[in-house]
């Protein structure tokens, strides 16, 4: 069976569209948080893609072409912002850089005109594509992305992106849209089986982890709706956090943050109830808030995680924080009826290590906390300092190593 080009656009077009919708659906009702909003505005580019490439298929000239491009590049780069974000790392100039993305894209189009035909400013498009992809790519390496399985099988799907776009440029470049190898390979048919199965692998992978961080947000957001725990949402911890790290490098006064992990969270609740996953929520809340200092900063991410930022002169300062931190959590878990006791994994970072980037000490104390969980106790554990970059001294008594584990 031959498939023409246009039954093919159309085709592809129907699958993105049913689950672009699907996935953007999910994302009003149950109000997302900022990565999967992120993600669904990557599938309602991606719609609009498929749209533009049919109308092109159907005749529609190279404006739809245009469009078409730059709403691809779009797609992809917001698949990268959408991870950005869910590492919680700043996206003001992600903007920015797909922004660009897509004007070459379109412009790439508009400059060869009518004449440019069928593949007018393809190698543009493709050389965009792989380098957002590539962002992608790297950014699922990293911070909360990179503690979890399921984001290799979203790795996966970038680096085929950037793989496959990067040898349509290359082998249209040498050999030009009318070589057999091209057609074979690397034209709109086949790129589109190959569109398909990426955008259901995609949209799979980004819901699963989506729903893993926004599966437990009714447990921690119901603890104060009204705000009177005074625990801040992930982005005010970070901004508030930014803010006393400036402060703080410029008397020299050390600071540390600690992560508190519960993983098991989800799994409380669904082997007893989501009333017990709450009070097992509650308790954890609770005893942070009693134990840390009055001063003390504390954040939570919605799901599994709470933060506790406070002055700090060393690691092994830090270290006795956060154990005082660990019993009293302990202490308060063993009270809640009808549940076990979870794993809770807690991790440390300190200025002395890691400086004074508010993102890096995030970052660093939860990829301690999960090192942490899966010892299936609840341990202290400090976070290792990048060896390529040697520890600056925040006072005098400052030590020249620091404990890794207690």
């Amino acid at each position: 069976m031959t498939l023409d080009l246009y039954s093919v656009s159309v085709m592809t077009a129907a699958v993105v569209l049913i689950v672009g919708i699907i996935y953007i659906s999910e994302t009003l009702i149950r109000r997302d948080e900022v990565s999967g909003r992120h993600w669904s505005i990557a599938f309602l580019a991606g719609i609009l893609t498929t749209i533009a490439y049919a109308i092109w298929a159907a005749g529609g000239g190279w404006i739809a072409v245009a469009a078409g491009n730059a709403a691809f590049v779009a797609a992809t780069g917001f698949i990268w912002i959408g991870c950005r974000s869910y590492n919680g790392h700043r996206i003001g100039w992600a903007y920015g850089t797909v922004g660009v993305g897509m004007a070459v894209a379109f412009i790439a189009v508009v400059v060869e005109g009518p004449q440019g035909g069928d593949w007018a400013g393809v190698v543009w498009m493709y050389a965009a594509l792989a380098v957002l992809a590539s962002f992608g790519v790297w950014e699922t390496a990293r911070g909360r992305l990179a503690q979890t399985r399921t984001t290799i099988a979203l790795a996966i799907v970038l680096v085929i992106e950037a793989l496959y776009t990067a040898a349509r440029a290359l082998v249209f470049l040498l050999r030009g849209p009318d070589d057999p190898v091209f057609q074979a390979w690397f034209s709109t048919v086949p790129a589109s089986f190959v569109t398909i199965t990426l955008v259901i692998n995609a949209a799979i992978v980004t819901s699963i982890l989506r729903a893993g961080r926004a599966g437990m947000r009714g447990y921690t957001n119901l603890v104060a709706v009204d705000g009177s725990d005074r625990i801040l949402t992930e982005p005010q911890f970070r901004a508030t956090v930014t803010d006393v790290l400036e402060r703080a490098e410029e008397k020299g006064i050390g600071v540390g943050v600690i992560a508190m992990r519960i993983d098991d969270l989800p799994f409380i609740a669904k082997a007893f109830g989501n009333e017990v996953g709450r009070h097992v929520a509650v308790a954890a809340r609770d005893a942070v808030r009693r134990t840390v200092e009055p001063l003390a900063v504390i954040g939570d991410d919605g799901a599994t995680v709470l933060w506790v930022c406070d002055t700090s002169w060393d690691a092994s300062e830090a270290r006795r924080q956060a154990s005082r931190l660990a019993t009293a959590v302990f202490e308060a878990l063993r009270t809640v009826p009808d549940a076990v006791v979870p794993v809770v994994g807690i991790g440390v970072a300190v200025t002395h290590d890691f400086g004074y980037d508010a993102g890096a000490l995030i970052d660093a104390a939860d990829v301690a906390s999960t090192r942490s969980a899966k010892t299936g106790d609840i341990s202290v554990l400090i976070a290792e300092p990048p060896r390529s970059n040697p520890p600056a001294s925040v006072g005098p008594d400052a030590p020249t190593s620091a404990p890794a584990e207690s």
